[in-house]
């Protein structure tokens, strides 16, 4: 059996559309992405109830504090381990923390917004398990 790279699927909303997207806890950038371009608007929540798992520890959406993940360095140094974030365009350059509910009011640049557990980078084959979260394009 051959390894074969899976592509994105890439989800383009109207104004006004919601999009449930499953983001696993192992993938560096989720394979489930939304098309944005600048000077949209979007929200994005989940159900704070859901579970991922980073190697042993349950954690929700809006992460845990793991003080030895913060001294190795999360990809986004301000958020808790384990929580939701987004990037544009894979780059942690501009990632930031979602949680379980978080509105974007303008996004910065066109291409695409994907999803991640917070973690320290190259930690991701211990991760267990994902979310659904539904976003919605607000303009």
């Amino acid at each position: 059996m051959g390894s074969h790279q899976q592509q994105p699927v890439v989800h383009s909303l109207n104004a006004g559309a919601q999009q449930i997207l499953r983001i696993r806890a192992a993938e560096r950038y989720s394979m489930q992405r939304i098309a944005v371009m600048e000077g949209q608007s979007y929200n994005i929540r989940c159900d704070a109830g859901q579970r991922w798992v980073d190697m042993v520890i349950w954690a929700s959406p809006k992460g845990y504090p793991n003080p030895l993940a913060r001294l190795f360095g999360m990809r986004v140094h301000d958020a808790r381990c384990f929580c939701l974030c987004g990037a544009y365009n894979d780059a942690d350059t501009d990632a930031f923390a979602i949680g379980t509910d978080h509105t974007i009011a303008h996004v910065p640049i066109n291409g695409t917004l994907s999803f991640f557990a917070n973690d320290v980078h190259g930690y991701e084959w211990n991760n267990w398990g994902s979310i659904d979260i539904t976003v919605t394009r607000l303009q």
